[in-house]
């Protein structure tokens, strides 16, 4: 099994972060057209496909779950524990949310999610990912992981059913993820016809699937926004595969290269930034003074916390075994 780092992945993935900032931070004009409401599913969709993604093939190819789990609390716990201290906790005295939070239910509370913290309803869902893998890799090795199609057709029976287009509930979203995880096993054997077919599809569909794609994150879509997991893994698929010149050195730049390593940091700390006075006065003022200021402050925190908060525990997780075999993935 191939365990080659796939650089387009990470303009894929700051591409997504950005669309996230913007969702949250700009006014996406013309208002009328909600523009703002498209670009959050947009950006979450993209988010949650390469996660899938970069998971399965992890444990696709190694089933090492004391690495997997490792790698993961070394990843995720350290940043949205002193997130939620100071924000759910010290900020707003919201220790219920705190637990919640850093239990990973508060996705299922909406009174645990306010201004501020509403964000991390993702890394619950994330979790619950890693819960639901683990215990499936425990259990079947790698052939567990052919029941992906069967539970993504179940999420989808279940959306359709609570007529859900946008929920942050595990259970009508966690379908982002599992299309990430598809698209890894289809990668993974990617000498099948269907790997092949797939290939073919996204490369050379890829202007069409986009317009859909953003429709599917979208109200006016309607039903279209069931199929939004699987237009986003379309998108990623074509990164993957693409030879366009143009777009590979796009998405290959160092810039989004950058971003995409701090992009985790970016989506936890952007919103502190936003509260308080950042987020008074008039239209000019917030959006000409304080946004570019939250901007700056966001990019910088991000960048301290990567380099110099979070690296400490993922060099801990190395430093005992876990993690050295993969070094340009993303711990």
């Amino acid at each position: 099994m191939s365990k080659q780092y796939i650089p387009q992945l990470d303009g894929v993935r700051a591409i997504s972060i950005l669309l996230i900032l913007a969702t949250h931070l700009l006014p996406l004009e013309p208002k009328s057209l909600q523009i703002n409401a498209m670009t959050g599913p947009m950006g979450m969709s993209l988010f949650f496909c390469l996660s899938g993604f970069l998971i399965t093939r992890f444990l696709y190819e190694s089933q090492n779950l004391s690495v997997f789990f490792a790698r993961r609390i070394a990843r995720i716990f350290p940043l949205v524990i002193l997130y939620a201290f100071i924000v759910a906790g010290v900020v707003f005295h919201r220790w219920d949310s705190f637990i919640g939070i850093i239990l990973f239910y508060a996705n299922y509370s909406d009174d645990l999610l306010f201004k501020g913290v509403s964000h991390l309803w993702s890394i619950c869902v994330e979790f619950h990912f890693y819960i639901g893998a683990g215990i499936v890799v425990a259990l079947f090795g790698r052939k567990g992981f052919w029941f992906i199609p069967v539970l993504a057709v179940l999420v989808l029976i279940m959306r359709i059913d609570n007529q859900a287009y946008v929920n942050i509930r595990t259970h009508l979203r966690v379908d982002e993820i599992l299309s990430g995880s598809m698209l890894a096993i289809i990668w993974l054997n990617r000498e099948a016809k269907l790997s092949i077919w797939l290939e073919k599809i996204s490369v050379w569909g890829i202007w069409i699937f986009i317009p859909l794609w953003m429709l599917s994150c979208h109200s006016y879509g309607g039903a279209l926004n069931y199929a939004r997991p699987y237009l986003a893994m379309i998108i990623v698929c074509a990164a993957i595969y693409s030879r366009n010149k143009n777009i590979n050195y796009v998405l290959c730049h160092p810039i989004l290269s950058y971003i995409a390593r701090i992009s985790y940091s970016l989506y936890v700390w952007h919103p502190l930034f936003a509260l308080g006075w950042f987020s008074e006065g008039g239209r000019w003022l917030l959006y000409l003074l304080k946004r570019p200021i939250t901007f700056l402050l966001t990019f910088g925190c991000a960048h301290i916390s990567t380099n110099y908060y979070e690296s400490i525990f993922i060099n801990i997780a190395k430093s005992v075994g876990f993690g050295k075999s993969a070094k340009k993935e993303p711990i």
